[in-house]
C-alpha cells in the first residue's frame, strides 16, 4: 500500500467593501473553480510567510495577515493536506494574476461552484456574505474540520 504525503497549506481570506476575493482555477484539480488564494508551505516558511508568497506568486498583492479564521483537512487517495485559513487584513497593488488562475471576481454571495464552502469562514467573522450552495451540496471534495 503506497504510504500517503502530507502537505501543510494555507487559505487567505480577503474581504474588502463587503466582499470576498476569489480566483477562478485555469488547471487540474479544480478547473473552473472558484477558490480563496493559498497553497502549500514551503520547507521553513511560517504559515503567514506562505500566505504573504502565494498572494504575491497569485494575484501579484502584498498583503498583511491577521489571525486564523479556521482549519480543515482535505483527504485524497495519495494526499492529506491540513489547511490553515487566515484573515487577510490589508493588501496593496495591483492584482495581476499567474497562469494558475484565469480570473478573479469579488463577491457578495459564495457561488456554487468552489472548491470549499467558504461561507462557512465568513459566518465566523460575522460577515453578511451567505453561502448560494444547499446545505446537502456543500463541498467539492470530502473536506473536515479540524
Amino acid at each position: 500500500m503506497k504510504e500517503k504525503t502530507f502537505y501543510i497549506c494555507v487559505d487567505g481570506v480577503y474581504i474588502k467593501d463587503g466582499k470576498i476575493l476569489l480566483l477562478k482555477r485555469a488547471v487540474a484539480p479544480f478547473r473552473g473553480c472558484w477558490h480563496l488564494v493559498g497553497g502549500h508551505v514551503e520547507e521553513n516558511e511560517t504559515l503567514k510567510e506562505a500566505l504573504r508568497r502565494e498572494f504575491k506568486e497569485e494575484t501579484n498583492l502584498d498583503v498583511e495577515v491577521g489571525e486564523i479564521i479556521d482549519g480543515r483537512i482535505e483527504k485524497t487517495l495519495d494526499r492529506t493536506k491540513i489547511v490553515i485559513a487566515f484573515e487577510v487584513t490589508f493588501a496593496k497593488g495591483e492584482i495581476r494574476l499567474n497562469s494558475e488562475s484565469e480570473e478573479y471576481e469579488w463577491f457578495t454571495q459564495i457561488p456554487f461552484n468552489c472548491v470549499y464552502d467558504y461561507a462557512k469562514y465568513l459566518k465566523k467573522k460575522r460577515s453578511p456574505l451567505k453561502s448560494s450552495q444547499n446545505s446537502s451540496n456543500r463541498r467539492l471534495r470530502g473536506n473536515h474540520n479540524l
